[in-house]
């Protein structure tokens, strides 16, 4: 008789225990999203669609819709039904995006960089203030100098950091040195802000920014500046090497190291504005 009570107890339904961590609203919040973004950025989508693609009441579906437009992800237009992406969305994407992109169209840029060069090539962004390299590829050379993707500098004394400053609204330039102070690398290192903004008044003229073995003594680095669809300034390319090999050739690298920001800058954006011109600011304040 046990047995068979055993045999009872073991064919009821096992109780699956729930994710008290997970949201389930979120996920259906989500699962719209990523509803729209499959049918592409402009396509406006009725919300009998919406309602009969996802797997949810349509009363859920339209409480969704509804607070996202209210929340300005979303568009509605009355007379048909239909929804559609705001900017807002895309403004809220589009760091995350570029990113992605820029990692994958700047492989073979970098590549022919390397190429031609035989120097380490550098792709960084601007994080919390620093420079932060997402993509190295290092000299075939012996004797080579490279950092590695996720290592961190100084934007004051690197080129990178300083091509990416130049381009920057005068109140992130302030920001971001008011809270790093410019410590002195080597003896070459800029240390003055005064010097700094002047510095980076060149470079926006220029295009391009040189390490002329101010973060590292006998190593030479040369960064040109790349842009989003907007103009602004996203990341920075790169090459260096020990001086003695890169101060010969320093014109045709100032040069090509440009060109190749321009042609990521073209690939990231489907507007010539970013692309063809770079923006020239008034110097940032001293004061």
């Amino acid at each position: 008789m046990g047995s068979a009570v055993a045999k009872r107890r073991s064919n009821k339904p096992q109780r699956i225990q729930a994710d008290k961590n997970y949201i389930e609203v979120m996920g259906k919040i989500f699962a719209v999203l990523e509803y729209f973004v499959e049918r592409g950025k402009q396509q406006s989508v009725a919300f009998v669609e919406v309602a009969g693609a996802i797997p949810f009441a349509r009363t859920t579906v339209h409480r969704i819709l509804y607070s996202l437009e209210k929340l300005g992800y979303v568009e509605k237009d009355e007379l048909k039904s239909h929804y559609q992406l705001t900017a807002k969305f895309f403004e809220l994407t589009g760091p995350a995006v570029h990113f992605r992109r820029l990692q994958s169209v700047s492989k073979s840029v970098m590549q022919n960089l390397l190429l031609r060069f035989s120097e380490t090539i550098n792709l960084g962004v601007l994080d919390d203030g620093q420079v932060a390299y997402i993509e190295v590829l290092q000299s075939p050379s012996a004797l080579r100098i490279a950092a590695v993707p996720g290592e961190r500098n100084p934007v004051h004394s690197t080129a990178l950091g300083k091509v990416m400053m130049a381009f920057l609204p005068e109140s992130e330039v302030a920001a971001i040195l008011d809270r790093h102070p410019l410590i002195k690398r080597t003896p070459r290192t800029i240390t003055q802000k005064k010097h700094l903004l002047e510095h980076l008044a060149s470079v926006r003229e220029r295009g391009v920014a040189f390490d002329m073995e101010e973060n590292l003594s006998g190593v030479v680095c040369v960064a040109a500046p790349i842009f989003d669809q907007v103009g602004r300034v996203i990341a920075g390319i790169s090459i260096s090497g020990p001086a003695t090999r890169m101060e010969p050739k320093l014109p045709q690298i100032q040069e090509e190291v440009r060109n190749s920001a321009l042609t990521l800058s073209r690939m990231l954006s489907p507007s010539p504005l970013a692309a063809e011109t770079v923006t020239t600011r008034e110097p940032a304040s001293a004061n």
